[in-house]
């Protein structure tokens, strides 16, 4: 084999190296279950995106995701799962609402959901303050639901705070006090 062969060799050898290294990484950030929830409150949308659930100190034992919302307004949930993988991926889904470690309602029950390879599955539901059952709260109170969402071992939780509606402010507006003059 000559030198320019040779070097040819290497040159090639080194475009696969940097080729399989490159499929590593695309494969590895893209493969794989990705679910997003989906929460509106207050008239705006809460995006919480897969990779906060894979942060440590999520892991370790945090709560859970924290939002507020206020008393008598119903919570739409869209739980979105992308399944990058080559197989069918099939998950039990059970959601309730859990109150000081009591279960307050179940919004869906053994739900069995089945998505495709490269697809998406998408499962709404709404939380009413009816499903609450508490009458509504008193000026500055708040209290605080968790939302459990089980994936089958997988288990999400939301920490929704009630708040009640905001003071109404009286229909009169009192008379200014008249400032007096600074002293020259």
């Amino acid at each position: 084999m000559t030198a320019k062969n040779r070097s040819n060799l290497y040159l090639y050898l080194a475009l696969v190296c940097f080729a399989g290294i490159l499929a590593i990484f695309v494969v590895d950030g893209y493969l794989g279950i990705y679910d997003t929830l989906y929460i509106t409150t207050q008239e705006r949308e809460q995006i919480i995106e897969p990779d906060y659930w894979q942060q440590r100190w999520v892991r370790e034992g945090y709560e859970g995701y924290s939002l507020g919302a206020r008393w008598g307004e119903p919570i739409p949930f869209r739980y979105e799962i992308d399944n990058r993988s080559f197989s069918t991926y099939s998950v039990n889904t059970e959601v309730s609402v859990w109150k000081g470690g009591q279960e307050v309602v179940v919004l869906l029950n053994k739900t069995e959901i089945s998505v495709a390879p490269f697809n998406r599955a998408v499962v709404d539901w709404t939380l009413r303050p009816e499903d609450l059952g508490d009458s509504s709260p008193v000026s500055g109170e708040y209290r605080e639901y968790t939302v459990r969402i089980r994936l089958g071992a997988i288990e999400r939780k939301i920490i929704l705070s009630y708040y009640p509606e905001a003071a109404v402010y009286p229909e009169k507006i009192p008379v200014p006090v008249p400032v007096p003059e600074p002293a020259r």
